[in-house]
């Protein structure tokens, strides 16, 4: 993997446990660490561009 990151998948990759933390260096399985990507920029687009030009 590029850039030196080396992720290990976090339990069975699908869901955390009850109280369980995904750590930095763990990921979920990769269609849904790429869903949680995407909702990311969905709610950073909105914090960013969205909300601030609704105050004008």
């Amino acid at each position: 993997m590029g850039l030196g990151v080396r992720w290990t998948l976090h339990g069975d990759g699908r869901t955390p446990a009850p109280g369980a933390v995904v750590r930095p260096d763990e990921r979920l399985s990769w269609p849904r660490t790429v869903g949680l990507g995407a909702q990311h920029v969905v709610a950073m687009f909105g914090a960013s561009f969205v909300a601030p030009g609704v105050h004008h």
